[in-house]
């Protein structure tokens, strides 16, 4: 390897978008690293839900979303599978007050580029009758350029675009350590052996493992690992294979999401307690141990909420991991502490596009940059404390629909 290489760790939709987008600027000397086997996802991208909501009370992160979307419309448009459907999302209101803010919602849109209305209870019924509660809804705010993903598809889409650019990804090969001489990176230790692969710069797409290798060379990531509960309905035969077309549904009073994965639905809760993790160097998945008794009422209420869940248990359960900032802006950009270390964490699918855009674009110094770096730079927190990162980042738990 030499001083123009690029080393990316993981190849999750963030590192994949990373090399994608450097391929993409004419730089194919990309090599990205993941302890997985190709065909598996066990880290967040593998667990995510694929819900693609664009409009934030954070500009930055609308900017990023918006760019995302195009990128992966124009993936699923160009790739043999399907990665991203435009289904469009309803904020379903269910109180006089959530019906007052979608009216402003649509204006904070209009401001920010993000084209929405509010709809009446019955055509917001009428567009996904599994998935809003007739009985309910007073209204909601439909976003039609909203979407749902599949976020392993679209790293696989990803992953083969960087690769017919040039981009190298080596699977099965675990990065052990980073390794950095006088506050500079030099490359890292890799592969069972720990074989030093050299490279001046070098990019932390990790996702929960992030903070480990990071504290491991000095450096500090201001994020916290959360807990967080996802549920299915068994197959529905009513369903066939017909395209996804059913919008994303998000309740935000209750902190309730749901949408259509092929077959069959899927929801989702943040109305329960904040469970934080911490992450080890032996954690092989971001997928743990689902407890019911860990989420309290969340679930109960949530089923009861979504008439397709109305109607019977849930099949199947999953508890994913996932991380969160204290101003729930993803970390993106130049460590502080270690030259040549760039940061790409604390990334949902819904942002991954337009993150692998910035970062790139940083990187390469081209500017034609999405957001003001500062907004994004991982040592924004450099200040605060351990606890006060932590106590923050999780309060944003269960008001998360406040920001995304």
């Amino acid at each position: 390897m030499t001083a123009e290489e690029i080393l990316v760790i993981g190849a999750g939709v963030v590192g994949a978008s990373v090399a994608y987008h450097l391929t993409e600027l004419g730089h194919d000397r990309v090599t990205v690293l993941d302890m997985r086997e190709r065909a598996v996802l066990p880290g967040s991208t593998g667990l995510a839900p694929g819900f693609i909501g664009q409009l934030s009370a954070t500009a930055e992160l609308t900017v990023l979303a918006k760019d995302s979307v195009a990128r992966y419309r124009a993936l699923s448009d160009d790739g043999p599978v399907d990665a991203f459907w435009q289904v469009g999302c309803l904020e379903v209101a269910t109180t006089r007050a959530r019906l007052e803010q979608a009216h402003r919602d649509v204006e904070h849109g209009r401001g920010l580029g993000v084209e929405a209305r509010v709809i009446d209870a019955a055509e917001a019924v009428a567009l996904a009758p599994a998935l809003v509660d007739a009985e309910r809804a007073l209204g909601a705010l439909h976003i039609p350029s909203d979407g749902a993903a599949d976020p392993a598809a679209l790293t696989h889409a990803l992953i083969a675009a960087g690769e017919r650019r040039g981009a190298r990804f080596r699977f099965d090969t675990p990065v052990l350590a980073l390794e950095v001489e006088g506050r500079r990176i030099v490359g890292v230790r890799a592969g069972k052996n720990g074989t030093l692969l050299r490279a001046d710069r070098v990019v932390l797409a990790t996702g929960i493992w992030g903070p480990v290798l990071a504290a491991e060379a000095g450096v500090r990531l201001p994020m916290v690992d959360v807990q967080h509960p996802y549920l299915f309905t068994a197959e529905r035969p009513e369903l066939d294979d017909t395209p996804i077309d059913t919008p994303i549904v998000r309740y935000p009073d209750q902190a309730v999401y749901t949408r259509r994965h092929g077959r069959r639905y899927g929801l989702g809760s943040y109305a329960h307690a904040p469970l934080p993790l911490t992450p080890s160097p032996t954690l092989a998945s971001a997928e743990v141990t689902y407890r019911e008794s860990d989420f309290g009422t969340a679930i109960a209420e949530a089923t009861a909420l979504v008439p397709a869940f109305q109607e019977a248990s849930p099949d199947a359960r999953l508890n994913g991991v996932f991380t969160l900032t204290p101003d729930e802006i993803p970390l993106v950009g130049p460590a502080a502490e270690v030259t040549g270390l760039w940061i790409a964490e604390a990334c949902w699918v819904t942002h991954a596009g337009g993150v692998g855009k910035q970062i790139a674009n940083m990187l390469l110094g081209t500017g034609d940059l999405l957001v003001d770096p500062e907004r994004l730079a991982p040592g924004r927190f450099a200040a605060w404390s351990d606890e006060k990162i932590r106590e923050t980042a999780l309060g944003h738990y269960q008001g998360i629909y406040d920001v995304h």
